[in-house]
């Protein structure tokens, strides 16, 4: 009984630490390994830019590795999405069989307290999901600095089934800038589908 205790303590921390880091991922266990024609992917948010550079860091990445990608942004039109049957078209006309798509929630904000003298000349201005920063944190030390996170879920489907066949968990920060989280987004993501051997 003495040596369960501790080995079940001990299990109990790997699965909590599990669940809260950005690695852990979910991969359905009908999901078969498949040559894909073309991988599609899209963010979906609002914001065009944010849009566009998450799918294209996406697509540069998963094109380095051999796989055949395009982004969303400019290959569906609004009047591709009118139905089912109007987008299954698109898809074979441009030979799609799989998707990748990112989904955010909202972007959580507090402010850090930095010791000493108030220096921070930053103005923030919302740019849909992700948000930027116009002027410059003075380095001097001092005042309050704005904490931006971003939580985002990306999942993956294919024509083999309607459901789901993988999803990671991502969060990260804006205090490098919109490109710099879609890159980190689109390596975290693409370097995981690869561990886990979508492709």
């Amino acid at each position: 009984m003495r040596l369960i205790l501790p080995l079940l303590a001990t299990i109990f921390c790997v699965i909590v630490s599990c669940g809260s880091q950005n690695s852990s991922s979910w991969k359905s266990p009908d999901y078969e390994k498949q040559n894909y024609r073309k991988v599609m992917v899209l963010a979906k948010t609002s914001d065009e830019l944010a849009q566009r550079q998450l799918e294209e860091a996406t697509v540069k990445l998963l094109k380095n590795k051999g796989v055949n990608a395009i982004t969303a942004y400019n290959s569906i039109e609004p009047k591709d999405l009118k139905s089912e049957n109007t987008f299954i078209k698109k898809a074979n006309t441009l030979q799609v069989d799989a998707l990748i798509v990112y989904n955010f929630g909202k972007v959580k904000s507090e402010y850090k307290r930095k010791p000493s003298i108030d220096a921070n000349i930053g103005v923030p201005v919302k740019l849909g999901i992700f948000r930027g920063f116009l002027g410059t944190d003075i380095p001097l030390a001092g005042g309050n600095r704005r904490v931006e996170t971003v939580n985002a879920q990306v999942s993956f489907y294919n024509r083999s089934s309607s459901s789901m066949q993988w999803s990671q968990s991502l969060s990260g920060d804006l205090k490098n800038g919109t490109q710099n989280l879609a890159s980190s987004f689109a390596s975290k993501s693409v370097n995981k589908m690869f561990e886990d051997l979508l492709f």
